[in-house]
């Protein structure tokens, strides 16, 4: 066996010996010689016999290469170190060596370094590190970077990326909301590549979409997801109809509410039609995204419930409850009829402006159309009651509330207690105890207004004990009678009609 078919097989002691042997026969070490000893000690693991054979070929006068220091890549500092001394240039081996060791050990910064010294260098790095390095980076969350990269490698190797590495440029960038790189990406991966992504990749990149206000983008995405067989359902809508939303393009979502019905049997949830709520930012939007419906109407195209139910929140949202009140007594031109959500929408405007007695109103309606209420109708209703001097209703409308087997909120319980405070009503510590013996924690601005009002009542307590110490209450003739006999003087007779001390009636909320 000679030298180099022992460190081939990484038996650093054969390695030895056959350099013994060598040594006694005065053949003269080469620089293969040397090469094959560093190698045999790098695989074995004595870096420290490694560098003394570099010490040992160099005080002989054998000048080392990049082959010598391939061999010393685990000491990975130390052969930097020695290349530098020597003035020693790296190849691209080299670099991949060194990348690749920090890869290993997720130093992702000092690859990304090294990747960079490469570039300044003018020297292409290996195709299987690029892939490495770009994947990792995507992997940790650094999409830009990932993307710089593979694109600059792309640019100036005749060597292609592997087609994965894209795709986890392109989840990276969704995951990050990295507008231009899901947009590069999603080009570079669907049109260029020919790729089908899955659905939780298309997803990704529709709320980006969504996000960025890019509905070309959205509308392709779902293109994609019906050539691939994916099923469309109301999620993979929603983000169109905001990305039409952000830009004001309350046409093409209205269009596109009307299609998800009509065309392909979905149910539009009030929440898909939020994102037009949110457009609507001002009265002149409302008045445009108001025009749009009427124009929308004359052409044939139905006009969405959920579309209806936006317009009304957004007036709500603005302070204008006439025109909420407008289009509810205008819902039966359009083919709809007024759904729980359109009445807890309307009583939420009666509570902005304290109108009890439009909510009264519209509780009549909603009896005369049999619709329940839910938590949040009696909650707004409770609101609204308390929004009046007159706040006895909010006890009768809590009680029955409870009976309707609904929780009341934190909210709610401690909205009355305020407002039996401010009231200077003796019933919010019992509001107090109830909040609690629901679980709840009073919040520190509530504590801090219980405080005070606890306070101030022992403060009138101990005024009025001292006023009745210091001048004393005589009795009349009629109540010291009625002391003396036991109760029997000083009364009158009762009427006969008993008194029960009942509250007025109120109307309950349609059950």
């Amino acid at each position: 066996m000679d030298l180099m078919q022992a460190s081939d097989k990484g038996k650093y002691r054969d390695c030895l010996d056959i350099a013994a042997q060598m040594k006694a026969l005065n053949i003269p070490p080469t620089l293969a010689t040397y090469t094959a000893l560093i190698n045999a000690a790098a695989n074995d693991g004595r870096w420290l016999d490694g560098w003394a054979i570099l010490d040992d070929m160099i005080s002989v006068g054998v000048k080392p290469d990049v082959a010598v220091f391939s061999g010393l890549l685990k000491f990975v500092w130390q052969v930097v170190g020695k290349m530098n001394e020597l003035s020693i240039a790296p190849n691209a081996n080299i670099f991949s060596s060194i990348i690749r060791r920090f890869l290993y050990h997720d130093n992702i910064e000092l690859a990304v370094q090294y990747f960079y010294s490469m570039k300044e260098r003018k020297i292409i790095p290996e195709v299987q590190i690029a892939q490495s390095l770009v994947a990792d980076v995507a992997q940790f969350g650094y999409p830009r970077l990932a993307l710089d990269l593979a694109t600059w490698f792309e640019e100036h190797s005749i060597r292609r990326l592997d087609h994965t590495i894209w795709v986890r440029c392109l989840i990276a960038s969704g995951e990050a909301l990295y507008t231009d790189g899901v947009v590069s990406c999603w080009t570079k991966v669907v049109h260029e590549l020919k790729m089908k992504p899955g659905e939780a990749i298309c997803l990704s990149v529709l709320d980006t979409a969504a996000r960025s206000g890019l509905p070309d983008l959205a509308t392709d995405v779902l293109r994609v997801m019906k050539l691939s067989g994916i099923q469309w359902r109301e999620y993979h809508f929603a983000p169109l109809i905001e990305a039409f939303c952000h830009d004001n393009q309350f046409k093409e979502a209205f269009q596109t509410l009307d299609i998800m019905r009509t065309t392909d049997g979905l149910d539009p949830l009030p929440e898909t039609a939020y994102p037009i709520t949110d457009a609507i930012t001002d009265t002149e939007t409302l008045d445009s995204a108001w025009a749009t419906v009427e124009a929308l109407q004359k052409d044939g195209t139905n006009i969405d419930v959920v579309v209806l139910q936006a317009l009304i929140k957004a007036s709500v949202k603005l302070g204008d409850l006439q025109r909420a009140i407008g289009t509810y007594k205008s819902l039966a031109d359009y083919g709809v009829s007024a759904d729980l959500i359109i009445f807890n929408l309307l009583l939420q405007g009666c509570v902005s402006a304290t109108h009890r007695t439009l909510g009264d109103l519209l509780l009549a309606d909603m009896k005369a159309a049999k619709i329940k209420p839910d938590q949040d109708t009696y909650e707004s209703f409770i609101s609204l009651c308390l929004t009046q001097d007159d706040y006895e209703d909010a006890f009768f409308y809590l009680e029955e509330m409870k009976a309707a087997q609904f929780h009341p909120s934190q909210t709610i319980y401690e909205t009355l207690v305020e407002k039996c405070i401010v009231s200077s009503d003796p019933r919010f510590k019992v509001a107090l105890e109830e909040l609690q013996d629901q679980g709840y924690k009073p919040s520190p601005e509530l504590r801090h207004m219980v405080r005070t009002a606890l306070g101030q009542e022992s403060s009138v307590t101990s005024k009025e004990r001292d006023t009745i110490a210091l001048d004393p209450v005589a009795i009349d003739g009629a109540a010291r009678r009625f002391i003396e006999t036991g109760g029997v003087e000083g009364t009158v007779e009762l009427p006969k009609e008993q008194i029960d001390g009942s509250s007025t009636h109120r109307n309950s909320l349609p059950s």
